[in-house]
């Protein structure tokens, strides 16, 4: 590295040099046109370049423009392309002006730098040390491939420096070996929509032109001229982006010294400003110093991303990141932008531009915008165009000419009857035009009537025609014309009947059924048929008394009696035009948004979200994120390591206010649902004989011997000699081949079946026979299975056959490992912090956090499930590994607009067992459930579970939290590991909101799952106020623990009002050190009785108090291999308080004697358990301890409420003394007393000496006068 830096060096050094020895007034010297046309001007020290082809390309000796100098380019467009190469030995420097209303690129593998005087304005431009000879000219077709290859010349370059101010519409590309700016980058420019047409000329979707700033380090890259952006590559080049200026972006900023392959030694340095909407920042090596200073969300677009990316695992591989990191976008802003948005692109109405414009195509090809105005739009040539229909109407029927069926009637083979049939189409009879606009309609007019109509047809015509010239429309409704045309048929049957004289028996023998004898048997004819014999017959039979009588007078009548000659009507649509149409006729096409399409273009909310991923290693120090006010900011950090390689993501001395955003921190290792293969076998003789499938048959699944049994043989006769003198057949040859035991042992997975049989096949002939046959080779060629399947070469392979299972909700593989440490961190304003799945430690050292947060700290965890090694094997018990965050970003970003402070958004896909995204949106409070249900209960209230899904933690995974002070405002933490570890530390939970979504009330204030916890100096304090729907909901709990807890110097208090206020589960121990000072544990559970329902069974139990228990030992019991029940909740030394004053339940536990599958909670000897409660009038028979335990009175109560807050026994009340050097943990105890009263009757107050040997009691209303010593 240090010699490929130092290479690099030297030439930055010499061009340096260069740089400042150009003359004032220099210009670009000694040019030739390689490409394209343009003439080149010079007066004085001003260059003009007029450019009249859409690209040219330009060889320079050398390209400077002097302090007060200036080049000019004037283009055709703003997308021309001028392109100059420098094929001099100089660097190029601009020290004056350069300006252009289009694209100019300048390759110049010396170097270019840009002074601190230069002032460039240009549409776009790109600095490179790479080159190509020259650009291509502009493909005539659009689907044709227009780019440009630079590639390296040199192998040591220069570099690309800016000291000065370049400012651009669209595009400002840097690119080289080493890229530096130190002076202002500014790009003007918004993204652009590109709308995208398919080949009906209908919407078919939007892209966006994005307008980039891009530092790019690379060996070469290729220019997408198309799409105006850039790919690099990179091999083995000691690449460097370093920023020490202003990048200021309306849209992107790129800083990459990564392409398709890793840089060596790739590094990227920012210590300067970056600003823009969305922000990359790629490299080997990242640096942002404690000066960066990096802003994004400016223009409070949805979906503002900065996203630094680290690649490669060399020595050298890291980020370190300092400085200032602040999410610029508004939430109103964004929720509005998202809004505006989707109602643009809405099913069933015209797509929008951004300014509210309507989009349209007059061709089909080309994109137009219109003005709404009223009645219609205004087209871009200013013409108004309204919505409406030059239609051609229709009316058909068909003629009553007969025509001869060539096929005839055939009722049987060789008999044929002549037979009639009426024209299988309509004939238009007439064609009319007319303008429907706002649902009326004008300018009716006939345009054109079939001359060739029999004659009820030119009746009808002759009627209609009437009408629409006496301005009669009615017959444009379908009834309408039914009963015309009706009136119209039976007036010409009558008519016709009258004429011909015709009798019943005739009519019959047109209108019925047509029958034909043949021999003995009658056939009845299709309906469309009328025999031609039934025609002549009575032709001949009305000829004799009315002599002028026609054929075609009696097919007429025969299609009015078959009821053949309804009359229909309709719109040509290949003649009408509808849509928006101006009075000259000419139409445009308004973009419509299909339904499918709205769907695929709706964008959900989504806020700023960082985004920081690392192989290697990652140093944040001295770091802040922000937000601005009205805004929210989300971080996420994910360790894309390997399993060899672990990651380590350390945040010391930094800042974090988020306004309401999350902080997260996982794995990118993905999830891939543990799938269990079961092998099919079948037994024969005693033995388990594998099955197998033949790819490319429909076979079912067979041994090796049934397969090759299953082959049958078309040369039957063939006779051979063997080497022992006999004459076998072919039949027999191959029984014997597939009965030799060599075969049955072969192992022919994933083998090609016909090469399998033909190699193995021919060697056994060539061992048994004293010649191979030449039809051998081809046996199997003309041979099939025996049902009917050929057997060839086309088959693949032969596999074993395997039951494929799922084992919902696990994964096969444990997660790439990762470590964090975080020292010295302030979580301020930050709805979630999260450190999900996968992580082997955590350290939290001198952390703090306050306002509302929910801290959820979770390595995951191995669950069992059962499984068969074959079919017909006994299950074995497995492990799989949980990961209960199924999507980070989706964790993450859940909190983005909340209803009520729920922890999802509206817009989230939910994610099934196998973490796989629902296609189908769910209801708001069942993603809320299942979320709930993955991410809480399965770590907590399901842990223990039942023999066939055992849970247990990752061998190796610890939590540690040192001197922090975490505090959260109706949150919660819930930490999960192998080990938890918290010294000298507070945790604290106070809340008051109420909970109405169906997510947090199922998240416990403080859950700790480990299988060691141990506090050391440290204080787990949780407090709710005394109202309904704001406790977490039973199941859950105001602390729930699981594991072994260890205290030393140690506190755990819950103050609750509904639901549990401390639980266990599964076998769980809770212990002091050394003695009962160590832990001491406090619950006060203020809720009331539950209320009486009136039945015999007591409380109501969907009641809110039914479940409200302030020491619950959970309902799960847990066993071992041999089904001995241990679970169940041991106390030792420690001291445990239980305050229920108002008619909740103390505690929960029963009598294990005679019944092992109850909870239970067992105190030891070591332990002091002291609990006061009122009478219970549920669950009576859970009140049993195993153990020594106190049931205190009411006075009892209040005199262990005093000595728990440090107030000597002098019982003179509580309001008398209070110690304020303890744990603020009991300064909520007032508000408890004030539920507590006492009757009446039965108030008093006793005074006894200073040793209890002597006590008087002064009941209700008695005065008495009493001296005391020193109060404490």
């Amino acid at each position: 590295m240090k010699t490929s830096l130092s290479l690099i060096s030297l030439a930055i050094l010499s061009s340096s040099a260069i740089a400042n020895n150009i003359d004032v007034n220099a210009l670009p010297k000694n040019h030739k046109l390689t490409q394209g046309e343009a003439s080149i001007s010079q007066s004085n020290n001003a260059m003009t370049i007029d450019q009249k082809s859409d690209r040219v390309s330009i060889d320079w000796e050398s390209f400077n423009i002097g302090k007060q100098a200036s080049v000019t380019f004037n283009q055709p467009a703003s997308s021309s392309i001028a392109y100059n190469r420098v094929t001099g030995a100089d660097v190029s420097t601009i020290q004056g002006k350069l300006n252009a209303n289009g694209r100019v690129f300048l390759a110049n593998p010396n170097g270019v730098i840009f002074t601190k005087d230069a002032q460039v304005n240009v549409g776009a431009i790109l600095a490179t040390t790479k080159e190509v000879e020259k650009l291509a000219e502009k493909p005539k077709y659009s689907y044709s491939r227009d780019e440009a290859s630079f590639k390296r010349k040199k192998e040591q370059e220069g570099e690309i420096r800016n000291e000065g101010a370049i400012q651009a519409e669209e595009a400002i590309y840097l690119v080289g070996d080493k890229v530096v700016n130190n002076g202002e980058l500014r790009l003007t420019g918004n993204p652009e929509e590109v709308i995208k047409l398919n080949y009906s000329g209908n919407l078919d979707g939007i892209a966006v032109k994005n307008k980039t700033v891009l530092l790019g380090a690379g060996d070469s890259f290729t220019f997408d001229l198309a799409n105006f952006s850039i790919s690099l590559t990179g091999k083995q080049v000691a690449g460097l982006i370093e920023n020490k200026g202003a990048i200021i972006s309306n849209d992107r900023i790129l800083l990459t010294a990564k392409g398709e392959d890793q840089l060596k030694h790739s590094a990227v340095n920012n210590s300067g400003l970056l600003e823009a909407n969305d922000i990359a920042i790629e490299g080997g090596k990242i640096v942002l110093t404690e000066q960066s200073d990096i802003r994004y969300g400016k223009d409070s677009r949805n979906g503002a991303t900065l996203k630094i990316t680290q690649t490669g695992k060399d020595k050298d591989a890291s980020i370190k990141i300092g400085g200032k990191i602040t999410a610029l976008a508004q939430t109103g802003n964004v929720k509005q932008a998202t809004y505006h948005h989707n109602d643009r692109f809405q099913s069933g109405k015209m797509a929008r531009d951004e300014q509210g414009k309507i989009l349209y195509t007059a061709d089909k090809k080309t994109i137009a915008k219109a003005e709404q105005a009223e009645n219609g739009l205004i087209g871009d040539d200013g013409k108004r165009y309204t919505n409406q229909s030059d239609v051609v109407f229709v009316i058909s029927a068909k003629n009553g000419g007969y025509q001869t069926d060539r096929r005839g009637y055939s009722p049987e083979f060789n008999q044929k009857f002549e037979a009639l049939r009426l024209p299988y189409r309509d004939e238009r009879i007439l064609e009319i035009s007319y303008n429907e606009k706002n649902g009326e309609l004008s300018d009716i007019k006939i345009i054109k009537r079939n001359n060739n109509l029999d004659s009820i047809n030119s009746k009808i015509a002759d009627i209609l025609e009437e009408k629409i010239r006496a301005k009669d429309y009615s017959f444009f409704k379908k009834n309408e014309l039914d009963s015309l045309t009706a009136k119209v048929i039976e007036e010409q049957k009558q008519e016709l009947i009258n004429k011909l004289g015709i009798n019943k028996k005739q009519l019959s023998l047109l209108s019925g059924d047509q029958t034909v004898k043949v021999g003995e048997r009658v056939y009845t004819a299709p309906a469309v048929y009328l025999l031609k014999s039934n025609v002549t017959q009575i032709l001949e039979e009305v000829k004799k008394t009315k002599p002028d009588a026609k054929f075609e007078d009696l097919t007429l009548l025969a299609s009015i009696l078959n009821n053949r000659r309804p009359v229909s009507q309709g719109i040509d649509n290949s003649k009408t035009k509808t849509g928006f149409l101006n009075d000259e006729k000419k139409q445009i096409y308004p973009l419509m948004v299909s339904q499918s399409l709205a769907e695929k273009l709706k964008q959900n909310i989504a806020l700023p979200l960082t985004t920081i991923s690392t192989q290697t290693q990652l140093e944040i120090q001295n770091a802040e994120f922000n937000h601005i006010e009205g805004g929210k900011h989300n971080v996420m950090i994910l360790a894309n390591n390997s399993k060899d390689n672990e990651a380590t993501i350390r945040l010391q001395r930094s800042h974090i206010n988020l306004g309401g955003g999350s902080f997260g921190i996982g794995s990118t290792t993905g999830f891939v649902p543990l799938q269990e293969n079961i092998l099919q076998v079948k037994q024969e003789n005693g033995q388990l004989i594998s099955l197998y499938n033949v790819t490319g048959t429909s076979l079912k699944q067979k041994t090796l011997n049934e397969l090759l049994k299953n082959i049958k043989f078309y040369d039957f006769d063939s006779k051979f000699q063997t080497k022992d003198n006999q004459q076998i057949s072919l039949p027999e040859l191959w029984r014997q081949f597939v009965e030799n035991p060599t075969i049955q042992n072969k192992n022919v997975e994933n083998l090609n079946f016909y090469t399998f049989v033909k190699e193995n096949f021919k060697a056994f002939v060539q061992d048994k026979l004293v010649t191979v046959p030449t039809q051998v080779d081809t046996v199997l060629s003309r041979s099939t299975f025996s049902d009917g399947s050929a057997i060839n070469s086309n088959w693949k392979k032969i596999e074993i056959a395997k039951q494929a299972t799922d084992i919902p909700g696990l994964t096969g593989h444990q997660y790439a490992p990762f470590n964090v440490e975080l020292n010295e961190v302030t979580f301020q304003k930050s709805k979630d912090f999260i450190i999900a799945d996968g992580f082997k430690t955590v350290q939290l050292n001198k952390v703090t956090s306050k306002d509302e947060i929910g801290i959820y700290i979770n390595a995951g965890n191995q669950r069992s499930y059962f499984s068969k090694e074959t079919n017909l094997s006994e299950n074995v018990k497995k492990q799989g590994y949980e990961y209960l965050i199924a999507n980070l970003e989706e964790r993450i970003t859940r909190g983005n607009f909340s209803v009520l402070n729920e922890r999802y958004d509206f817009n989230q896909y939910n994610w099934d067992v196998n973490n796989k995204p629902f296609t189908r949106k769910l209801a708001h409070s069942e993603r809320a459930t299942r979320a709930a249900n993955r991410e809480l209960n399965r770590a907590f209230a399901e842990w223990t579970g039942d023999a066939t899904s055992q849970r247990s933690h990752i061998d190796g995974t610890k939590i540690t939290i040192r001197d922090s002070q975490l505090n959260s405002k109706d949150g919660f933490m819930h930490l999960l590991a192998k080990d938890v570890d918290i010294q000298n530390s507070r945790l604290t939970v106070n809340y008051a909101r109420p909970l109405y979504d169906d997510f947090m009330p199922k998240a416990s204030k403080i859950g700790i799952n480990a299988k060691n916890i141990r506090l050391d100096h440290s204080h787990l304090f949780v407090s709710g106020e005394d109202k309904l729907n704001t406790s977490a909901m039973p199941g859950a709990a105001g602390i729930f623990l699981i594991g072994d807890v260890v205290g030393k110097n140690s506190s755990i208090y819950a103050k609750t009002y509904q639901g549990y206020s401390i639980r266990t589960s599964g076998k769980t121990t809770l212990s002091g050190e050394s003695s009962a000072k160590d832990l001491r544990i406090t619950v006060i559970h203020t809720g009331p009785y539950p209320k009486d329902s009136g039945s015999v069974f007591g409380a109501n139990s969907a009641d809110y108090f039914i479940e409200g228990i302030g020491f619950d030992v959970g309902d799960i019991i847990q066993r071992d291999e041999k089904g001995n029940v241990i679970s169940g909740t041991t106390l030792s030394n420690l001291e445990f308080n239980i305050f229920a004053p108002n008619g909740a339940r103390a505690f929960k536990s029963y009598d294990n004697s005679s019944k092992d599958y109850v909870p239970n909670i067992k105190v030891m000897k070591s332990a002091i358990f002291n609990y006061f409660e009122r009478p219970r009038i549920v669950s009576l028979a859970s009140n049993v301890v195993t153990g020594k335990s106190q049931a205190l009175s009411l006075r009892d109560m209040l005199r262990n409420i005093d000595q728990i807050q440090g107030v000597k026994a002098s019982n003179l009340g509580l309001q008398q003394a209070s110690n304020t050097n303890l744990p603020t943990a009991l300064n909520q105890i007032d508000s408890i007393i004030q539920n507590v009263s006492l009757p009446e009757e039965r108030s008093e107050v006793e005074i006894c000496d200073e040793n209890n040997q002597e006590c008087s009691t002064l009941p209700s209303k008695m005065n008495g006068k009493v001296s005391v010593g020193e109060i404490l």
